[in-house]
């Protein structure tokens, strides 16, 4: 059986959104993040809990955006 992380990799991991309609689905994480830029997450669900859109913090661009912006010195290893 898969652990998470491949699970993760493959794109198979869902998270548990209420919509502002009130109703309740499983997306991806991309799917999260496009539904989040249109505001149409009233909450979400993480490992520590249920985040409420405009009450908890929460990223504001998607992950492929803000990974293009980042202009700073590479700080990883790279041996």
């Amino acid at each position: 059986m898969p652990d998470c992380s491949d699970l993760r990799r493959e794109g198979l991991t869902r998270i548990d959104v209420v919509l502002a309609d009130g109703t309740y689905h499983l997306f991806s994480p991309l799917v999260l993040d496009t539904l989040l830029e249109h505001n149409r997450v009233l909450k979400f669900k993480r490992k520590s809990g249920w985040v409420t859109v405009g009450i908890d913090p929460v990223r504001t661009m998607s992950r492929r955006v803000a990974a293009c912006l980042f202009d700073g010195v590479e700080r990883r290893a790279s041996h």
